[in-house]
């Protein structure tokens, strides 16, 4: 009787060590609840497994639907992506557990959701049938489309992020422009789709410089997130922007385009035909730098914008770096990652529907941190007016990710 306890043990064991496990921690850090938040891990697991490796993904000892990838940009069988949605009250923390291995029962996968296609010289990303998206395979433009019934959001023909050299000089990313642009999957599935742009520019008044974009596409909010690096060893650029055209409906004086800001606190205004509105923070050279505020907003016809509402003096709080901008059928809601802390950013937005994205170097921190590389990472959140209603998120839980944390 012994001996075939022992035994059991002895396999029972056996079979623990045949499944290997990691430890996911997340926090929310902002205090914003969190409904269907989606959440990308990225592990590196400590020896290479197969893709068909079996793997579920645990809370509370119970699966949950989970999206297991390998990451196809980095090659060797240890790089992989754990896709999975969470919902969190304020400053609340959970663990989670994911096994893989042979021993170990698949886990449940969502059934429906992004499905990516490649066209002639496109990618197309559809969620059928709520939401598709088109992303040219050379990056120019940053997006064709994004048609969430029953509108589309973006007009044909967008400038897309675009290099400014130190004359001020604008150089669009795209093949039109000469660039060398490897455009490569680096996971696909339901839950999410990502894809990475390595871009070589060959101006010559850039030569030198490349480009690394990151596009996240998650399947649970209808919103992309951008994450342009600019690598620049010899100071070459002097600001980063993204430039879009959204197909807003004709503004008219009864109907003007609406806009909100979040500086501080929140600033919304109307933009009847021909007037722009523009957020500008930590600028150290523009005509009102000696004002003394933290951030300014500005509007006015084109050309001409004047002060509208200006930051209290000295006040040591950055502006939070969003907007909505909306017609009565469509919104975008947009936010900037770290918005101004140590660059001269600014959002500027047309009643036409132009919006314009920019960070610029700020001349007093380039001597001090002499930067070879620029970031900018933003989120383009496409809804359907009003946001309030349709959004079910806020661009304060864009800019402030869940924090996530691998243990072991």
């Amino acid at each position: 009787m012994w001996n075939i306890i022992a035994a059991l043990l002895l396999l029972a064991a056996t079979a623990a060590t045949a499944a290997e496990s990691v430890t996911i921690e997340l926090r929310e850090t902002a205090g914003i609840r969190r409904f269907t938040y989606p959440v990308a891990v990225a592990l590196e697991l400590p020896a290479p497994v197969s893709r068909n490796t079996n793997v579920r993904l645990l809370l509370d000892d119970k699966p949950i639907v989970a999206q297991f990838r390998a990451d196809r940009v980095r090659q060797g069988g240890s790089h992989f992506w754990v896709d999975f949605h969470t919902n969190l009250l304020p400053y609340q923390s959970k663990t989670y557990t994911l096994q893989y291995g042979p021993d170990v029962p698949a886990g449940p996968e969502r059934k429906s959701g992004h499905e990516l296609t490649e066209s002639g010289d496109e990618w197309h990303i559809e969620n059928a049938p709520y939401i598709s998206w088109t992303i040219p395979r050379d990056l120019g433009g940053l997006l064709k489309s994004v048609n969430f019934p029953p509108a589309e959001h973006l007009r044909a023909e967008s400038p897309g992020l675009v290099l400014l050299d130190q004359a001020g000089q604008a150089h669009p990313l795209g093949a039109a422009t000469g660039n060398r642009t490897l455009g490569r999957v680096v996971r696909e599935g339901p839950l999410a789709v990502a894809l990475r742009f390595e871009v070589a520019h060959t101006n010559p008044e850039l030569q030198g410089v490349r480009s690394i974009v990151d596009l996240h596409l998650p399947v649970a909010k209808s919103w992309v997130a951008v994450d342009w690096k600019v690598i620049d060893p010899d100071k070459k650029t002097s600001a980063l922007r993204a430039e879009l055209h959204l197909n807003l409906d004709k503004p008219t004086s009864s109907l003007p385009t609406l806009v909100d800001f979040g500086t501080t606190t929140l600033v919304y205004t109307a933009l009847r035909p021909r007037q722009q509105t523009e957020l500008r923070a930590a600028s150290t050279t523009g005509p009102h730098a000696g004002s003394g505020s933290a951030w300014q907003i500005l509007r006015g016809s084109v050309g001409s914008l004047e002060p509208f509402v200006f930051g209290p003096k000295g006040y040591a709080r950055n502006a939070q770096g969003w907007a909505h901008v909306m017609d009565r059928k469509r919104c975008l809601a947009l936010a900037v990652n770290n918005f101004a802390r140590r660059t001269d950013d600014r959002i500027n937005i047309s009643a036409e529907g132009k919006v314009l994205l920019e960070r610029s170097l700020n001349r007093n921190e380039t001597s001090a941190h002499n930067p070879k590389q620029m970031s900018f990472r933003f989120w383009l959140h496409f809804v359907h007016f009003p946001p309030q209603h349709s959004a079910a998120t806020s661009p304060q839980a864009m800019q402030n990710p869940v924090a996530v944390r691998v243990l072991n």
